[in-house]
């Protein structure tokens, strides 16, 4: 009996030690990589689309990873860096994806804010 309670504390033990290094922030690339992926499968992007939003994305990542090292625990001033950098994506965006496209990546953004938004209530 001891042997297996020893096993299903190690089990527990190598879980969680499995979930805390996939929790590691993502690299400004893999970050680029995996918003195209989404909005490829919300709006079905030409080959094209994708690699000029993979690029957009890129870039605005790596920015934004400056800023947050730059206003490291100013959370009002990595806010405001997040939220100029947002505009921008959309700026770009529309100038990439139809008008379609752009309408439901523009309902999906606003769905989740809405969604993140009720999470932030309910912890209240």
């Amino acid at each position: 009996m001891k042997k297996l309670f020893v096993w299903g504390i190690m089990l527990v033990a190598t879980v969680s030690l499995a979930t805390a290094q996939q929790r590691q922030r993502q690299t400004a690339e893999e970050r680029a990589k995996s918003q195209t992926e989404r909005l490829d499968k919300l709006v079905t992007l030409t080959a094209d689309q994708k690699t000029k939003i993979e690029a957009i994305s890129l870039d605005l990542a790596k920015q934004m990873d400056t800023k947050m090292q730059s206003n490291q625990g100013n959370r009002d001033a990595i806010r405001t860096a997040m939220q100029e950098l947002d505009k921008t994506r959309d700026v770009k965006y529309k100038e990439v994806l139809n008008d379609e496209q752009f309408k439901k990546y523009s309902d999906d953004k606003e769905q989740r804010r809405k969604e993140m938004e009720n999470r932030r209530q309910q912890r209240n």
